[in-house]
This record gives structure tokens, sequence and C-alpha cells, in this order.
């Protein structure tokens, strides 16, 4: 048996016990054992159908909401083994509310190893288009393949840089709402290597977009939207469902003119964003301006994540703040190279 499927088989009988030995376990006891198991104390909570406010309430006899840092370290020997929860559940609240990579990827992968070698089709339409065949003659395949695209991931991080005495005064509640944002800020650094990755290719140097230029030169035009669309549906056979734009160009597009003079959105009247062609509007601070992005969400990439959030328990533990770091180890490859178009006005 594989070593990670007997680890998850431990998982599985530790999270399935009966509510009284789970809730027997407190403080440093249930703090070593979830490590063991590599297990979060969220999924500890879920096991028991309860969430972090309502444990500590049940346990401790405090108000999440109300009650200040230090009095929470002070409340219940055991309850400063559940700080960490308390960071992590903000940063990943974040990191879940603002991005808008998930929505644009296939799926997020779990692997071993920072180092990924990733199976991918070279679709070729000659080899792949379904013909007569004689008897006994080959019958055209598609082939999966391994072997040159190599995706290295990278570290992702931010610090929380403040001592404990600024901390300790502070309401639990609002410590929550400072991290939710620095998880906000993570997020969107995902979103910006997304963003990267769609318009130049992943890490294995093998998955540049097919480019088209505009209809104009420095300029959008609706014909722009047009000739994406077209080419991603006729051309390479993608769904189109998305189109990325950067601030500028989004701003260009919603007030863009229909080749009839009538304005083909209605943003100012609703300011709700567009479907333009049906395709789904999404703004991307970090798109470059020269450049717009058509894909197909459900087959241009996947995220390959080899380390969740990763705090640095210790230090949030023992009250020491001064440089306490959220890493996670994670990137973006590109499953279809044509899944996605890029036109761009710079030529």
């Amino acid at each position: 048996m594989k070593q990670s499927d007997s680890l998850m088989q431990e998982q599985m009988q530790f999270l399935s016990q009966d509510s009284e030995r789970l809730t027997a376990l407190r403080g440093r006891e249930l703090y070593e054992n979830l490590a063991g198991l590599d297990l979060t104390h969220g999924q500890f909570f879920r096991a028991l159908d309860t969430n972090i406010d309502d444990y500590c309430a049940q346990e401790f006899g405090v108000d999440m909401k109300r009650i200040s840092v230090e009095r929470f370290f002070h409340t219940d020997p055991n309850a400063k083994w559940l700080f960490p929860e308390v960071v992590r559940e903000a940063v990943l609240t974040g990191m879940r509310s603002k991005p808008r990579y998930p929505e644009l990827i296939v799926r997020d992968e779990h692997i071993t190893g920072s180092v990924y070698d990733t199976p991918y089709v070279h679709e070729d339409p000659k080899e792949e288009e379904l013909r007569s065949v004689a008897e006994g003659a080959a019958i055209p395949e598609s082939v999966i393949r391994y072997g040159d695209r190599i995706i290295r991931l990278d570290k992702k991080g931010r610090g929380v840089i403040a001592s404990y005495e600024v901390i300790r005064r502070m309401s639990v509640d609002m410590l929550r709402v400072h991290l939710q944002r620095m998880g906000e800020r993570l997020g969107r650094s995902l979103d910006a290597r997304l963003t990267q990755v769609l318009v130049e290719g992943d890490s294995s140097g093998e998955t540049a977009p097919e480019t088209l230029n505009s209809f104009a030169a420095g300029e959008w035009n609706y014909e722009d939207l047009v000739l994406g669309h077209l080419s991603l549906q006729l051309q390479n056979h993608f769904t189109p469902t998305h189109v990325l734009t950067g601030h500028y160009t989004t701003g260009t597009l919603l007030v863009m003119d229909h080749p009839t003079n009538a304005p083909i959105f209605d943003f100012a009247k609703t300011g709700v964003f567009p479907t333009p062609l049906g395709m789904k509007l999404v703004p991307m601070p970090d798109q470059p301006e020269t450049k717009i992005t058509f894909l197909d969400a459900g087959y241009a990439a996947q995220k390959l994540t080899e380390q969740e959030l990763l705090l640095e328990n210790d230090k949030l533990i023992n009250q020491q703040w001064d440089r306490a770091y959220m890493t996670l180890v994670t990137d973006f490859a590109i499953v279809y190279e044509k899944a996605r178009v890029v036109v761009t006005n710079d030529w």
C-alpha cells in the first residue's frame, strides 16, 4: 500500500471517531495528533459539525467576536494551541473570496514535490480527424504524452510584521479583518501569475499561446472581439467562455460601439459587467493593456499545489509575532495550449 493511502486511512479513522472521543482531545494533545496526521483544526471542526467560534464558546466560554487577543491566550491553557487556526481560517477566507482564478482553471491538483512532469496532448488535425478507415488500415490516434513539460512550482508568501505588543490589545475579530485582507492579496498574486501564464505560457517553456493581430494597431475595436471569439471557436475548436482584459482595456470595451453605432453593453445602466459574444468579461489588473486573452476555462489551465497554506505555528502559539510568515507552494500549468487565443494591438 502506498504511504499516501495509508495516511489517508489513518486520517479517516481519526476523524470518524465518535464525538465524545474527539472532544476529549484538547490543547497540545489535539494539536500534536492533528500535526502527526497532517490534518488541520478546520478538518477536526468539520468532523464535529462545528466551527472555531462555536467550539471556543463551548470549550472555553469565550465569544470570539468580542474577546481581545490577549484575553484569548489567558482564558485557558489549551486556547493558545488553537490560535494558528484562527489565523489560517481568516487568511483562507480572504484567499477564497476575491481571486478570480478558481473560475478560470480546470482544477486544482495536489502533487508531491515542487517539480511536476505534466501530461499533455499535442493536437494535430491531420492525425486526429475522423476519416474512413479501410479494412486493416491504421486508425487515427490521440496521444497523451509525458516528458518535456516540466513545471517548477514557486513558493509564494506574505509575512505579518508586528510585535505582540501591537497585536495583544486588538480584538480577535479585528485581527481577522486584517488577516483576511492579507489572504485577499495572496489570492490576487495567484491571479497575476495565472494571467502571466495564459499570456506567455507556463514555466515549461513549451506553451506559448497563439497570438493574433488586432483589426487596427494601437487601438481596440468590436472586430477584435469577433476575431478572438471565432478563432478560438472555429479554428481551434474550443468554446470561448471568458475574455480577460486589463484596467484601461476594460474601460475601452465597456464604452465600445457596435458597427451600427449602438452601444453593445448597458454597463452604465446596471453596473454589471457584460458578456460580450456570450463570454464572461473578467478584468484582471495584471493583464497587459495591449493584449486580450480569450479562453475556454474548461481546458486552458490547471493549478498545481504541492503545499497548502503553511503558517509558522510555533511563533503564533508562543506569541512571537515580530516576523510570522504564511507560505504556499503552487503554480499554474497549461493543459491545452490552443484553448486560449491572445489578440494584441501592439504590432
